[in-house]
Protein backbone atom coordinates (compact mmCIF):
# COMPACT_ATOMS: atom_id res chain seq x y z
CA UNK A 1 0.00 0.00 0.00
CA UNK A 2 2.67 2.52 0.63
CA UNK A 3 4.54 1.44 -2.13
CA UNK A 4 1.64 2.98 -4.35
CA UNK A 5 1.43 5.87 -2.68
CA UNK A 6 4.94 6.60 -4.00
CA UNK A 7 4.29 5.81 -6.66
CA UNK A 8 1.20 7.89 -6.80
CA UNK A 9 3.91 10.81 -5.22
CA UNK A 10 6.23 10.66 -7.89
CA UNK A 11 3.21 10.36 -10.89
CA UNK A 12 2.24 13.68 -8.96
CA UNK A 13 5.35 15.59 -8.84
CA UNK A 14 6.16 14.82 -12.39
CA UNK A 15 3.08 16.20 -13.75
CA UNK A 16 3.61 19.53 -11.44
CA UNK A 17 7.06 19.52 -13.00
CA UNK A 18 5.89 19.12 -16.74
CA UNK A 19 3.09 21.54 -15.69
CA UNK A 20 5.62 24.07 -14.23
CA UNK A 21 7.51 23.45 -17.73
CA UNK A 22 4.91 23.94 -20.03
CA UNK A 23 3.30 27.16 -17.58
CA UNK A 24 7.48 28.32 -18.19
CA UNK A 25 7.53 27.71 -21.83
CA UNK A 26 3.98 29.12 -22.41
CA UNK A 27 4.91 32.31 -20.50
CA UNK A 28 8.22 32.48 -22.65
CA UNK A 29 6.21 32.29 -25.79
CA UNK A 30 3.67 34.86 -24.19
CA UNK A 31 6.49 37.44 -23.85
CA UNK A 32 8.30 36.65 -27.30
CA UNK A 33 4.25 37.30 -28.82
CA UNK A 34 4.15 40.91 -26.98
CA UNK A 35 7.97 41.62 -27.63
CA UNK A 36 6.77 40.65 -31.30
CA UNK A 37 3.57 42.71 -30.72
CA UNK A 38 5.44 46.13 -29.55
CA UNK A 39 7.96 45.76 -32.58
CA UNK A 40 4.95 45.03 -35.24
CA UNK A 41 3.68 47.97 -33.66
CA UNK A 42 6.53 50.45 -33.80
CA UNK A 43 6.78 49.18 -37.48
CA UNK A 44 2.80 49.97 -38.33
CA UNK A 45 3.52 53.74 -37.04
CA UNK A 46 6.54 54.34 -38.67
CA UNK A 47 4.81 52.85 -42.46
CA UNK A 48 2.19 54.92 -41.30
CA UNK A 49 4.39 57.83 -40.97
CA UNK A 50 5.78 57.00 -43.71
CA UNK A 51 2.49 56.92 -45.78
CA UNK A 52 1.54 60.58 -44.46
CA UNK A 53 4.96 62.26 -46.01
CA UNK A 54 4.22 59.77 -49.08
CA UNK A 55 0.71 61.19 -49.06
CA UNK A 56 1.80 65.03 -48.80
CA UNK A 57 4.78 64.80 -50.84
CA UNK A 58 2.46 63.30 -53.72
CA UNK A 59 -0.07 65.91 -52.43
CA UNK A 60 3.02 68.72 -53.72
CA UNK A 61 3.26 67.01 -57.04
CA UNK A 62 0.25 67.18 -57.79
CA UNK A 63 0.22 71.06 -56.68
CA UNK A 64 3.43 71.62 -59.06
CA UNK A 65 1.75 69.53 -62.03
CA UNK A 66 -1.10 71.41 -61.60
CA UNK A 67 1.27 74.22 -61.92
CA UNK A 68 3.20 73.46 -64.54
CA UNK A 69 -0.10 72.33 -66.96
CA UNK A 70 -1.12 76.09 -66.60
CA UNK A 71 2.13 77.10 -67.73
CA UNK A 72 2.43 74.79 -70.35
CA UNK A 73 -1.10 76.06 -71.83
CA UNK A 74 0.28 80.00 -71.31
CA UNK A 75 2.89 79.27 -73.23
CA UNK A 76 0.60 77.09 -75.92
CA UNK A 77 -1.45 80.52 -76.26
CA UNK A 78 1.74 82.43 -76.60
CA UNK A 79 3.17 79.69 -79.06
CA UNK A 80 -0.18 80.37 -81.17
CA UNK A 81 -0.11 84.38 -80.57
CA UNK A 82 3.80 84.31 -82.54
CA UNK A 83 2.26 81.92 -85.24
CA UNK A 84 -0.65 84.32 -86.08
CA UNK A 85 1.77 87.32 -86.15
CA UNK A 86 4.56 85.16 -88.17
CA UNK A 87 1.40 84.72 -90.73
CA UNK A 88 0.63 87.98 -90.85
CA UNK A 89 4.23 89.45 -91.27
CA UNK A 90 4.35 86.80 -94.25
CA UNK A 91 1.29 87.66 -96.08
CA UNK A 92 2.16 91.22 -95.59
CA UNK A 93 5.50 90.52 -96.84
CA UNK A 94 4.30 88.59 -99.91
CA UNK A 95 1.38 91.67 -100.31
CA UNK A 96 4.65 94.20 -100.47
CA UNK A 97 6.57 92.00 -102.94
CA UNK A 98 3.49 91.96 -105.41
CA UNK A 99 3.23 95.78 -105.20
CA UNK A 100 7.00 96.07 -106.12
CA UNK A 101 6.96 93.84 -108.98
CA UNK A 102 3.59 95.52 -109.86
CA UNK A 103 5.90 98.57 -109.49
CA UNK A 104 9.07 97.41 -111.18
CA UNK A 105 6.59 96.36 -114.24
CA UNK A 106 5.09 100.06 -114.52
CA UNK A 107 8.43 101.48 -114.87
CA UNK A 108 9.46 98.94 -117.65
CA UNK A 109 6.20 100.15 -119.42
CA UNK A 110 7.30 103.55 -118.67
CA UNK A 111 10.98 102.79 -119.97
CA UNK A 112 9.52 101.41 -123.28
CA UNK A 113 6.69 104.58 -123.93
CA UNK A 114 9.72 106.48 -124.14
CA UNK A 115 11.73 104.67 -126.10
CA UNK A 116 8.64 104.90 -128.49
CA UNK A 117 8.53 108.30 -128.01
CA UNK A 118 12.00 108.54 -129.15
CA UNK A 119 11.25 106.65 -132.38
CA UNK A 120 8.22 108.76 -132.98
CA UNK A 121 10.47 111.60 -132.54
CA UNK A 122 12.98 110.60 -135.59
CA UNK A 123 10.39 109.76 -137.97
CA UNK A 124 8.82 113.39 -136.98
CA UNK A 125 12.34 115.34 -137.88
CA UNK A 126 12.57 113.03 -141.26
CA UNK A 127 9.42 115.10 -142.44
CA UNK A 128 9.44 118.81 -142.05
CA UNK A 129 5.67 119.43 -142.80
CA UNK A 130 4.47 117.09 -139.95
CA UNK A 131 7.21 118.15 -137.38
CA UNK A 132 5.35 120.82 -135.58
CA UNK A 133 2.01 118.43 -135.20
CA UNK A 134 4.38 115.45 -133.76
CA UNK A 135 6.22 117.61 -131.41
CA UNK A 136 3.56 118.74 -130.04
CA UNK A 137 1.73 115.42 -130.16
CA UNK A 138 5.46 114.36 -128.67
CA UNK A 139 5.22 116.86 -125.55
CA UNK A 140 1.78 116.10 -124.77
CA UNK A 141 3.20 112.57 -124.55
CA UNK A 142 5.81 113.73 -122.53
CA UNK A 143 3.62 115.51 -120.60
CA UNK A 144 1.77 112.40 -119.70
CA UNK A 145 4.61 110.57 -119.01
CA UNK A 146 5.83 113.51 -116.59
CA UNK A 147 2.52 113.04 -114.87
CA UNK A 148 3.00 109.00 -114.77
CA UNK A 149 6.49 109.08 -113.73
CA UNK A 150 5.57 110.99 -109.96
CA UNK A 151 2.58 108.73 -109.56
CA UNK A 152 4.95 105.57 -109.75
CA UNK A 153 7.47 107.84 -107.54
CA UNK A 154 4.67 108.41 -105.01
CA UNK A 155 3.66 104.67 -105.09
CA UNK A 156 7.31 103.71 -104.17
CA UNK A 157 7.69 106.58 -101.38
CA UNK A 158 4.16 104.40 -99.96
CA UNK A 159 6.29 101.49 -100.45
CA UNK A 160 9.34 102.12 -98.36
CA UNK A 161 7.10 103.48 -95.57
CA UNK A 162 5.04 99.61 -96.00
CA UNK A 163 8.09 97.63 -96.02
CA UNK A 164 10.17 97.74 -93.19
CA UNK A 165 12.33 94.80 -94.24
CA UNK A 166 13.29 96.13 -97.65
CA UNK A 167 13.96 99.77 -97.75
CA UNK A 168 14.16 101.34 -101.52
CA UNK A 169 16.00 104.25 -101.65
CA UNK A 170 14.83 107.43 -103.70
CA UNK A 171 14.41 106.93 -107.41
CA UNK A 172 16.85 107.85 -109.78
CA UNK A 173 15.39 109.08 -112.99
CA UNK A 174 17.17 109.99 -116.03
CA UNK A 175 20.44 109.28 -116.48
CA UNK A 176 19.81 105.87 -114.81
CA UNK A 177 17.60 105.08 -118.08
CA UNK A 178 20.34 105.91 -119.60
CA UNK A 179 22.94 103.60 -118.19
CA UNK A 180 24.37 106.45 -116.64
CA UNK A 181 25.09 107.28 -112.52
CA UNK A 182 24.59 110.07 -110.29
CA UNK A 183 26.68 108.98 -107.72
CA UNK A 184 30.47 108.31 -107.46
CA UNK A 185 31.85 105.40 -110.02
CA UNK A 186 32.04 101.87 -108.72
CA UNK A 187 35.11 100.70 -107.09
CA UNK A 188 36.53 97.74 -108.80
CA UNK A 189 36.07 95.63 -105.78
CA UNK A 190 32.80 96.67 -104.71
CA UNK A 191 30.96 94.57 -103.17
CA UNK A 192 27.17 93.78 -101.28
CA UNK A 193 24.91 91.31 -100.38
CA UNK A 194 21.01 89.68 -101.49
CA UNK A 195 18.56 91.76 -99.84
CA UNK A 196 15.76 89.69 -101.60
CA UNK A 197 14.57 86.86 -104.03
CA UNK A 198 11.67 86.61 -105.85
CA UNK A 199 11.86 83.79 -107.77
CA UNK A 200 8.50 83.88 -109.22
CA UNK A 201 9.34 86.82 -110.98
CA UNK A 202 13.01 86.42 -111.70
CA UNK A 203 14.98 88.94 -109.93
CA UNK A 204 16.93 89.97 -107.37
CA UNK A 205 17.41 93.19 -105.00
CA UNK A 206 20.71 93.95 -103.77
CA UNK A 207 21.89 96.44 -101.11
CA UNK A 208 23.71 98.47 -103.71
CA UNK A 209 22.35 101.34 -105.22
CA UNK A 210 23.34 105.04 -106.82
CA UNK A 211 25.07 106.47 -103.87
CA UNK A 212 27.82 103.25 -104.73
CA UNK A 213 28.16 103.82 -108.15
CA UNK A 214 25.95 101.20 -109.38
CA UNK A 215 24.56 101.87 -112.51
CA UNK A 216 21.97 100.00 -115.36
CA UNK A 217 23.79 97.16 -117.05
CA UNK A 218 26.52 96.17 -114.31
CA UNK A 219 27.04 92.90 -113.71
CA UNK A 220 27.31 91.30 -110.31
CA UNK A 221 28.56 88.11 -109.25
CA UNK A 222 26.88 85.91 -106.92
CA UNK A 223 28.51 83.76 -103.99
CA UNK A 224 26.49 81.41 -101.61
CA UNK A 225 28.72 79.70 -99.18
CA UNK A 226 31.59 80.52 -100.57
CA UNK A 227 30.72 78.98 -104.04
CA UNK A 228 29.96 80.96 -107.03
CA UNK A 229 26.54 80.38 -108.64
CA UNK A 230 26.20 82.72 -110.88
CA UNK A 231 25.51 86.50 -112.40
CA UNK A 232 22.98 89.16 -111.75
CA UNK A 233 22.19 92.24 -114.15
CA UNK A 234 21.42 95.47 -112.98
CA UNK A 235 17.93 96.76 -114.51
CA UNK A 236 16.84 99.63 -112.24
CA UNK A 237 19.06 101.70 -109.94
CA UNK A 238 17.73 103.31 -106.68
CA UNK A 239 19.42 105.47 -103.63
CA UNK A 240 20.56 102.51 -102.24
CA UNK A 241 19.33 99.33 -103.79
CA UNK A 242 19.30 98.22 -107.20
CA UNK A 243 17.17 95.11 -108.67
CA UNK A 244 18.83 92.45 -110.83
CA UNK A 245 17.82 89.81 -113.37
CA UNK A 246 18.67 86.48 -113.27
CA UNK A 247 21.92 86.41 -116.41
CA UNK A 248 21.19 82.73 -115.93
CA UNK A 249 18.18 80.18 -115.72
CA UNK A 250 20.18 77.94 -113.17
CA UNK A 251 20.96 80.58 -110.57
CA UNK A 252 17.40 80.50 -109.53
CA UNK A 253 17.78 77.79 -107.36
CA UNK A 254 20.82 78.83 -106.17
CA UNK A 255 20.51 82.29 -104.87
CA UNK A 256 19.45 82.71 -101.33
CA UNK A 257 18.65 85.87 -99.69
CA UNK A 258 21.83 87.19 -97.76
CA UNK A 259 24.60 85.84 -100.23
CA UNK A 260 27.35 88.12 -101.37
CA UNK A 261 27.09 90.19 -104.23
CA UNK A 262 30.92 91.58 -105.95
CA UNK A 263 31.15 93.75 -109.07
CA UNK A 264 32.17 91.74 -111.81
CA UNK A 265 34.93 92.92 -113.56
Amino acid sequence: MSNNKGKAVIFLIVLIIIAFGLGGGAYYLLQQEIARNGDLTQQLGEAKSKQEAAESELEIAKNKIAALQVNISDAELKIADLTTGIEKERISKDSSLKELEQLKSDLEKEVNLKAGLQKDLDASMKSFKDVESRLKETENKVSELESLKKGLEDKVKGLEEKVQNVELGKIVVGSEQAGGTTGAAAPANLEGKVAVVNKDYNFAVINLGNKDGVVVGAVFSVTHDNKYVGDLKIEKVHESMSAAGFVTPEIKDKIAEGDKVSLKK
